[in-house]
């Protein structure tokens, strides 16, 4: 069995932390952890109780906190909408205008611009 292997049977069947397989196997902690987050995917194993608590202890914030930083996030992304959306009136006028110029330059120059559906580039 190689080590990745071991570092994996280890921390689901003994409840081994993911430092102490780093110190014993030579491995970074992360490399660790994506090992068995990786392992368990594949699996489809459970979390273990360790994951478990680790990643609901976020949740466990205070209500003021979470609401405050949603009303940041909301009004933060507000923005990014609103210049978003001036953004994308631009580059319609933008598309409108070029359109406009290559329909002006076919009609004075009596040629095609625009590449047809279909055609192919000529060889070089």
């Amino acid at each position: 069995m190689d080590i990745k292997q071991q570092a994996i049977t280890e921390y689901l069947t003994q409840g081994t932390g993911y430092r102490k397989l780093a110190a014993k196997y030579g491995v970074s902690r992360t490399t660790i952890n994506k090992w068995v987050m990786i392992h368990q995917g594949i699996h489809n194993i459970a979390p273990t109780e360790k994951q478990q608590k680790y990643y609901l202890s976020g949740m466990n914030s205070k209500p003021e906190n979470i609401a405050a930083d949603a009303f940041k996030n909301k009004q933060a992304m507000e923005q990014q909408i609103a210049l978003l959306e001036k953004q994308l009136a631009w580059e319609k006028l933008r598309a409108d205008a070029l359109d406009i110029m290559i329909n002006i330059a076919e009609k004075q120059l009596d040629i095609d611009i625009r590449k047809k559906s279909g055609s192919q580039q000529s060889p070089k």
